[in-house]
């Protein structure tokens, strides 16, 4: 086996300087003359002309430094985070001769790199005679001891990506084959590798680029501690892979670091937990010789809590805007959106509605708002509808259903149908409002294209009695309910229910659609007011969008059109901004990002929101 050890050389103490260009390999695996080869990096910003001034070149110290026993001259460019191999060439004209050795390079010795058997040292000296990078005893600190066993025949600087698995001429060299040597249990080695990376599967020297980081980071998540209307904390869990080759340093610039320790975990989750609501936190990770310099950065999530009932929509947003990007609704499943439509749907006894409505028909998506769980007594919603075009359904037996309360996004407990009646070209259909997945039973009233229809329907999570009105007396709006016109029970009574979901089915199924004045309650009078209360003016009916806001602009809107006063305090309690507001915007461009607290008044009514400014 060829020995190459790392000798004390005091020339090599005296002269070396700093480099762009560095040996990072040398190799003679398993005593093969034909598989040795040396290894240059270039870890600089520009390219390096070997050629330049009196040129570069490779100096072999032998046994006991008794000089420079062989010299090969280098020739060709290295180029910024490139490699250079020197191999034996022994295909002639196969691999490029600037970068091999032919056989009379090496004075007519031809066994490649090693060129004799002995203790050798190599030195990398630049074009003006300067010795810049060398693998010696100074390199790692103590030298290697190798034994002509086929062990510890391979030593790596660790500075840069390694070659792993290249073919020259008819020879493959596969690190794989040789790491034998890293096996610290071998009397005498010490390991000098620091896990090679992958490389490009087919050898070209000029194309094997910028080193990369071994280590991958994916998958944040943030979760909150706990959700009040106060400041909370929450934690966050990044995913990595790829770890257990080097040395890593992670940190965080806020909250406390935990998890898995890429130092020693190859694949894990680092936490970091107690950040504070409304600071982003970047988790950072460096190390690896330099190449690691990853960044990180989690968004706050809001820690509000859900959506509390009493519910109020009255659909406030941007005319033409897609319902599914608004803050309390969520878009599942594919297909056309549900469009925010100029004009609200009204009907006598009915708190005067504001905002605007939504249409929608035929195919498309489903859209869901998500509420605190109803697990006892009874939960309330009412609406609004106007069914505006019917021509294209073909479906007179069942129709389609356009809404449910539901306890799961494919649960469908309580739904509302329409069917034309008596066919699409007329201009009346009738309803049903029943647990039924096919086939419901529709009521014996039809009701007319374009009208205003006034919906209620009820469910009991515990039992599944359901109820349903249409067109209620005014008379009860605020009071006790009346008696229904449709009853009946869901025979696999949901435990609880917790979202309202608009529903699209096919062109076939569905009719062009207004929606408007969604209400979801746990009383009658929750979800048919007669007049503006402090009911309608609760947390959950004041609408703050978008949350959060990056353009110095909020939304605000409530069930009325009244002004409304907003008081802003920073996380520390202290008042930073009172604005009343008279067109729903409020102006934020002024305050820095982080979370803030507004106190929302109107009509004698108030409500606090979170608000995180980006």
């Amino acid at each position: 086996m060829k020995k190459i050890y790392f000798l004390f050389l005091g020339l090599l103490i005296a002269l070396p300087s700093f480099s762009q260009v560095i040996i990072t390999e040398i190799a003679d695996p398993d005593n093969n003359a034909e598989a040795r080869f040396i290894e240059l990096y270039n870890m600089g910003a520009t390219a390096v002309d070997f050629t330049e001034g009196n040129g570069w070149q490779i100096d072999k110290y032998l046994n006991g430094n008794t000089g420079v026993a062989e010299t090969l001259d280098l020739t060709g460019i290295i180029p910024a985070g490139g490699f250079y191999i020197i191999a034996y060439d022994n295909t002639p004209g196969t691999f490029q001769t600037v970068y091999g050795f032919a056989p009379d390079q090496l004075d007519g010795v031809n066994n490649g790199v090693s060129g004799s058997n002995g203790d050798d040292d190599l030195a990398l000296v630049n074009g003006s005679d300067v010795i810049v990078d060398f693998f010696g005893v100074y390199d790692f600190g103590t030298p290697t001891n190798t034994d002509n066993s086929g062990t510890c025949a391979e030593y790596e600087d660790g500075r840069a990506e390694r070659l792993t698995s290249v073919t020259m001429g008819s020879t493959t060299f596969n690190e794989a084959e040789w790491n034998v040597w890293a096996d610290s249990t071998v009397s005498g080695c010490t390991s000098h590798q620091n896990a090679p990376r992958t490389a490009p599967g087919d050898f070209d020297p000029g194309a094997w680029g910028t080193p990369t980081c071994g280590l991958s980071l994916f998958g944040e998540v943030a979760t909150c501690d706990a959700v009040t209307p106060g400041t909370d904390t929450y934690n966050v869990s990044l995913n990595f892979t790829g770890g257990n080759t080097a040395a890593y340093s992670v940190s965080s610039d806020s909250g406390t670091i935990g998890g898995d320790d890429p130092n020693s975990v190859a694949s894990g989750t680092i936490t970091v937990t107690g950040v504070s609501e409304g600071t982003d936190v970047t988790i950072t990770v460096t190390g690896d010789g330099g190449l690691c310099d990853l960044n990180v950065t989690v968004t706050s999530p809001v820690c509000e809590p859900a959506t509390g009932l009493p519910f109020y929509e009255s659909f406030n947003y941007s005319i033409g805007g897609n319902l599914s990007d608004q803050a309390d609704w969520t878009g599942f499943n594919s297909g056309d959106d549900y469009i925010v439509t100029s004009g609200s749907l009204s009907y006598p006894g009915l708190i005067a509605s504001s905002g605007n409505s939504i249409s929608f028909d035929g195919s498309g998506m489903e859209v869901k708002t998500e509420f605190s769980p109803v697990t006892t007594g009874t939960i309330y919603s009412s609406f609004i509808l106007n069914v505006t075009d019917q021509t294209a359904m073909t479906d007179l037996t069942d129709g389609g259903y356009l809404a449910s309360l539901a306890a799961s996004d494919s649960g469908y407990d309580l739904r509302l149908w329409v069917r034309p009646n008596p066919d699409a070209s007329g201009s009346t259909y009738d309803i049903a409002i029943s647990d039924a997945t096919s086939s419901p039973p529709f009521t014996s009233s039809t009701y007319n294209v374009n009208s205003n229809i006034f919906i209620v329907m009820s469910y009991e999570p515990s039992t599944g009695n359901f109820k349903g009105w249409i067109n209620p007396d005014s008379s009860s709006f605020g009071g006790t309910e009346p008696t229904p016109d449709i009853t009946g029970t869901d025979a696999t009574a949901a435990s609880q229910i917790d979202r309202f979901i608009l529903r699209q089915d096919s062109t076939g199924e569905t009719p062009f659609m207004q929606f408007d004045e969604l209400r979801i309650g746990t009383t009658w009078s929750d979800v048919t007011p007669a007049t503006l209360s402090t009911i309608d003016f609760q947390e959950s009916s004041v609408k703050l969008y978008p949350n959060p806001t990056s353009n110095g602009l909020v939304n605000i809107s409530s069930a009325s059109n009244e002004p409304i006063q907003v008081a802003v305090y920073d996380i520390l309690g202290k008042q930073v901004k009172t604005e009343t507001v008279s067109n729903g915007t409020l102006n934020v461009s002024g305050l820095t990002s982080g979370m803030y607290i507004l106190n929302i008044s109107q009509n004698g009514a108030s409500t606090t929101k979170k608000l995180v400014i980006k």
